[in-house]
């Protein structure tokens, strides 16, 4: 419960640089806009690190919407100049140089994209509905009987060793044996017989 409302607050700070960054894009401020995208991001992470609150799973998705208001940014402070009579001319140093951005934004924010931070807790410790049903019903049937017979010990899960053992077994021995082994001799088998022959 903490946790969540530790990051219900801390969405107040995407937010916040999201209308900022409208804002100061409406009023024709390109480079403040580009500091408030940049600042927005940075400060809602210092945010979560402070905080110790753990990433949201939309963490990616918002990345991307951060890379796409910076490439925006640059893009109008940068990519669009206005000409002489008025009108509108690309440069095509800003546009790539937004286009850039734009890739590496989208392509962090797809790493990041629904990838679970809180660690679930995985099935080895837990119980199946079956099991469950299992232990309920010896704990009731435990119950009914009298108080002076001592609790029964419920062994939940043995898992199959036998086949483990019997693998590893047979990988020993066939490890042990010196005609598996072909770091036996020091050089080939021929070396040790031609001697004999030659004389």
């Amino acid at each position: 419960m903490a946790n969540d409302i530790k990051s219900g607050i801390g969405y107040i700070i995407p937010a916040a640089a999201v209308v900022g960054f409208f804002t100061t894009l409406l009023l024709g401020e390109h480079l403040l806009s580009i500091v408030i995208a940049v600042a927005g991001i940075l400060v809602w992470f210092v945010y979560m690190l402070v905080m110790e609150s753990s990433p949201p799973s939309n963490l990616g998705n918002l990345i991307m919407l951060f890379g796409m208001l910076l490439s925006l940014g640059i893009f109008m402070g940068f990519g669009i100049a206005q000409n002489m009579w008025g009108g509108i001319e690309f440069q095509t140093e800003g546009s790539l140089f937004a286009l850039v951005i734009l890739f590496f934004s989208i392509l962090t924010g797809m790493l990041f994209r629904n990838q679970p931070f809180a660690q679930p807790v995985t099935s080895v410790g837990k119980l199946t509905e079956r099991e469950k049903k299992w232990v309920q019903k010896a704990l009731n049937k435990s119950d009914k009987q009298a108080d002076d017979v001592e609790p029964k010990v419920i062994v939940m899960k043995q898992e199959p060793v036998e086949k483990d053992l019997e693998t590893e077994d047979s990988s020993a021995n066939e490890e042990t044996t010196p005609y598996n082994n072909p770091y036996m001799y020091a050089y080939p088998p021929e070396y040790y017989y031609d001697n004999e022959y030659d004389e």
